[in-house]
């Protein structure tokens, strides 16, 4: 009998053992899960209150954050925090940007953009004589920036164009000072005597750049402003045209060419004399720079949308067409691709224009409303940035947290 009991006992020992190593493998494969699925950057609200089973903890602060987002935004603060399970066990140390409850007016105007390049950029090499280009061969390529000949910067194509003639003229050489790829080149070319006496390199180049595009946000205490949501490219190669210099001017629709599947459409408009601001910087996400006074149209305050909070459904788009100004129209967002942290992209989602009027004036989205606000539950939550060719009903978006946190740096030091 006592012999029993034992066994009995051994055998109930053995399976509590049993089912503590299976709960403890879950526990364990729990708490792993976690570690790797859960993004090691979080963007959090500063008023959000302890909720969940999963919660966030900062080293001088007592409450609990939820954690709902991924990704920055402009205006934030960012320090280390834990994430717990049930609030009791720490799992992982997380970097957590706090988000500013800052508002932003949205834009929706038409802005006129005239541009100077940093140097100049090279759109194409062609052959000097006898078919042979001195910069293909040298090594210079399309998409370059060429910034100096012998030291001298150059601020223009006509300046390269003189110097590297007189470099030839003089018998040398000249040592082209290159930005590619973010990286600074030094280049020697010869230059080669054409037919009508003239020494040239081959190099085609552009130095400036005019456009219309649409206003997405105003920063109500420093008039900073951002727009397009993508940058502005050289039409010849689609490189990013290096910003020197830059105005912003008043725009006047001259007129609407309806898209069609194939053939984007295009808002036309002439820049009216007056200078309305500074363009500061051209990035992939858009456009930036400080008016020098608020327009005299603009919405109320609107709260950011942070990119976690963007989500398949009704939204609204501001633009302009005409002179009766600003206008809202129904759009729905048919698809969201991903968070700030995992696409910082100028295609984060794609926007589908449903508004009747809208659709009947343009045909859908065209050019000059990239930039046009997004509206999402009361909240910016992104532009328009581009148009899909074949269905010009539908375009890709961009969430507004890409956009200021490519602004946050040098524009916001220059308009502060």
């Amino acid at each position: 009998m006592k012999q029993q009991t034992e066994k009995r006992g051994m055998r109930r020992q053995k399976g509590w053992l049993r089912a503590m190593a299976v709960l403890s493998a879950v526990w364990i494969s729990v708490l792993g899960g976690i570690h790797l699925l859960y993004p090691s950057a979080v963007t959090v609200r500063p008023s959000a209150m302890p909720n969940g089973v999963l919660s966030l903890r900062l080293p001088y602060r007592q409450e609990s954050i939820p954690v709902s987002a991924h990704g920055g935004a402009v205006y934030t603060h960012t320090e280390e925090g834990t994430l717990y399970l049930c609030g009791i066990l720490p799992v992982k140390t997380v970097s957590v940007t706090t988000v500013t409850e800052k508002k932003l007016y949205p834009g929706g105007m038409l802005f006129g953009v005239r541009c100077s390049t940093e140097g100049v950029l090279v759109v194409g090499l062609q052959s000097v004589k006898d078919d042979v280009c001195p910069a293909r061969e040298a090594g210079v390529r399309i998409g370059d920036v060429i910034t100096h000949v012998e030291g001298v910067a150059i601020t223009s194509v006509q300046a390269l164009a003189d110097r590297i003639a007189a470099v030839g003229q003089a018998g040398g050489s000249a040592l082209l000072g290159v930005k590619r790829e973010g990286k600074v080149l030094s280049v020697k070319v010869t230059p080669q005597k054409a037919d009508d006496g003239i020494y040239r390199a081959g190099i085609r180049a552009r130095d400036s750049s005019a456009g219309i595009g649409t206003v997405t946000f105003i920063d109500p205490q420093t008039c900073m402003f951002g727009g397009l949501g993508h940058g502005i490219c050289d039409v010849d190669t689609g490189a990013l045209l290096p910003l020197a210099r830059g105005a912003t001017m008043n725009v006047s629709v001259t007129e609407i060419l309806r898209g069609s599947k194939g053939a984007p459409g295009e808002l036309r408009g002439s820049f009216l004399s007056e200078r309305t601001g500074t363009l500061i910087q051209n990035t992939d996400h858009g456009v930036f720079g400080v008016f020098g006074a608020l327009p005299k149209e603009h919405a109320e305050p609107m709260t950011v949308g942070l990119s976690s909070e963007v989500h398949e459904g009704e939204a609204t788009v501001l633009c302009t067409l005409d002179e009766s100004g600003v206008r809202a129209y129904t759009a729905r967002i048919t698809r969201v691709s991903g968070y700030t942290g995992a696409d910082p992209s100028s295609k984060n989602f794609i926007i589908e224009i449903t508004d009747e009027d809208l659709l009947e004036k343009t045909g859908g989205i065209i050019q000059g409303m990239s930039g046009s606000p997004i509206i999402q539950n009361g909240k910016l939550v992104g532009a328009v940035t581009h148009v899909l060719i074949n269905d010009p009903t539908m375009g890709y978006g961009i969430f507004i947290e890409n956009m200021l946190n490519a602004a946050q740096s040098e524009v916001i030091s220059k308009a502060a």
